[in-house]
């Protein structure tokens, strides 16, 4: 299973336990920071960190381009 899926067990109303899992998709804070200074913090399913960073400051236009990445 992929490390930001996580199976879990249903727990039906009434509180009687299920012998099934669902699959649920994991979140984790990513915290953006630009020069030692904090952007933003965003939750965001684990994996494609820098694409997630990269695209954040874009569409926020504090990246012009891709040239301006080290």
């Amino acid at each position: 299973m992929r490390p930001n899926i996580l199976a879990v067990p249903i727990r039906k109303a009434g509180g009687a336990d299920a012998t099934e899992l669902d699959l649920v998709a994991v979140e984790e804070p990513l915290q953006i920071r630009l020069n030692g200074r904090n952007i933003a913090i965003t939750m965001r399913t684990p994996g494609d960190d820098r694409e997630l960073a990269v695209g954040f400051l874009f569409t926020e236009g504090i990246l012009g381009s891709l040239a301006e990445i080290a």
